[in-house]
């Protein structure tokens, strides 16, 4: 068994004791092309190696997807003000000192205090020295657990809509290789047809001539290839979803899935039946559907 499917939106949070400290580690991962990693620090310095060593530890865990790690320190009394009122009085004071000086006359008020506590800090509170890292890894590994306990759970929900639309595009496919069965002679029937009427006031058509164009005819409606390579390709696809990928399956499950629609545009346009037409359209409203969740697999 290889890799599980696994979706590549995910969240997980976690915190670190530092000290005096409390970090707190947020991970969000949405879908993206490749492996795209960023790290912000809120109101952190944070050393060189740390930053270095959360990047290898997201990218030895995951092959894609759109990864942010949050890092804020949060305030060790739990049970304090959610203000920080004296602060919060200081600046009011001096703006309002302010605001005498400059003959103003509306007052100071709490927006305007607001937008101070948020711009008055001078950079960084605190800066995590590389020697913080190994409490922080625990931390950066807890919230990373997070993000793939949901990715999995997500993936699991994904796998099991893919192989329905998958054994759906199989019946079609299987729906289609009998309706084809009988096109080139349904065709050849109505070549004769239209040949009699055109030539019912001349002599009859020479029979050879009549079997050579019926064999032509039956050569260009013949599809058989085409569905072949339908049925490797879903088999192909079942072996992916069955974890048979070494890594990113999603790339391998999206390109299969452009493979099967071109089949399927090829089919269509050999065979001009009604019935089989409306079959291929079926397909192609169901593969839609499967690439649009392949997209959403790492």
């Amino acid at each position: 068994m290889g890799n599980l499917i696994l979706s590549m939106t995910g969240f997980g949070r976690a915190s670190a004791a530092l000290g005096q400290r409390t970090v707190s580690v947020e991970v969000r991962s949405l879908n993206h092309r490749g492996l795209d990693v960023k790290v912000r620090a809120h109101e952190l310095r944070l050393a060189p190696e740390i930053e270095n060593a959360m990047l290898a530890m997201v990218r030895a865990r995951f092959a894609r997807g759109s990864i942010v790690i949050g890092l804020s320190e949060e305030s060790m009394d739990g049970a304090g003000e959610l203000v920080d009122s004296a602060r919060v009085r200081k600046i009011h004071a001096v703006l309002e000192d302010l605001r005498t000086a400059l003959g103003l006359a509306e007052p100071v008020g709490l927006a305007t205090v607001g937008a101070f506590l948020t711009t008055s800090r001078s950079g960084p509170i605190s800066e995590l020295p590389a020697a913080c890292w190994p409490e922080l890894s625990a931390a950066v590994s807890a919230a990373l657990d997070g993000v793939s306990a949901m990715r999995t759970v997500e993936g699991a929900a994904i796998l099991r809509d893919i192989e329905r639309r998958a054994a759906n595009l199989r019946a079609l496919v299987d729906h289609i290789s009998d309706l084809v069965a009988a096109v080139p002679a349904r065709a050849a029937h109505r070549l004769e047809e239209r040949l009699a009427a055109l030539v019912s006031t001349t002599p009859a058509l020479d029979p050879s001539r009549l079997a050579q164009e019926v064999a032509v005819l039956a050569e260009r409606l013949d599809v058989s290839e085409e569905i072949v390579r339908l049925r490797a390709h879903l088999d192909h696809l079942a072996r992916l979803l069955a974890g048979n990928a070494p890594d990113a399956p999603g790339r391998r499950i999206d390109f299969l899935a452009q493979e099967i629609g071109r089949e399927l545009n090829t089919l269509g346009g050999k065979i001009q039946d009604v019935d089989v037409s409306v079959l291929v359209i079926d397909g192609k409203a169901e593969l839609e559907k499967l690439r649009e969740q392949a997209q959403n697999i790492e």
